[in-house]
């Protein structure tokens, strides 16, 4: 995902990528393509760069542990400035210095950070996920099973006597 810059006339420019994850050394765990659509704006100063980001992955939900397939969609800014004096005026992580020799950017590095930091923290197959029996471990989405499940703290006891009344 290179962009040759040196010969690039100012003003705004549309790129689009598409390639295998393994080609941009993403775990195997991402897979097919990663589709990335970029839109440059160049002026005398600076490059300006607008990402956005799409790919598939593969998951182990958090409650029900099954393995599924989902869309992780992303975007990101940055800009590449010619004059470290410049750096200053953006926030640190969005801001790359370059000299004016630099004849192409390479946005794979960028592009596998922030697939990586888009990975939720959390994995749920689906929204209406009932997630494992706490008692027998079956898969409450696929059957029902007969456990008891409501178990009560003996420290809570006493409120429910309470609220009976």
């Amino acid at each position: 995902m290179k962009i040759k810059i040196s010969s690039l006339s100012e003003g705004r420019h549309l790129y689009d990528f598409e390639m295998p994850a393994s080609e941009i050394e993403l775990p195997i765990d991402f897979v097919g393509n990663v589709i990335v659509n970029v839109k440059l704006e160049k002026t005398k100063d600076q490059i300006f760069i607008t990402s956005n980001l799409q790919c598939k992955k593969e998951f182990l939900c958090d409650r029900c542990s099954t393995n599924y397939e989902d869309d992780l969609k992303t975007s990101y800014n940055m800009f590449y400035v010619y004059d470290v004096a410049h750096r200053t005026e953006y926030d640190e992580d969005v801001v790359t210095v370059i000299s004016k020799d630099t004849d192409i950017i390479d946005l794979s590095p960028d592009v596998k950070e922030y697939l990586l930091l888009a990975v939720p923290m959390k994995n749920v197959c689906g929204e209406d996920c009932k997630g494992l029996c706490p008692k027998c471990g079956q898969n409450l989405n696929l059957t029902q099973c007969d456990c008891e499940i409501e178990q009560i703290d003996p420290r809570w006891s006493e409120l429910k006597k309470i609220f009976r009344n």
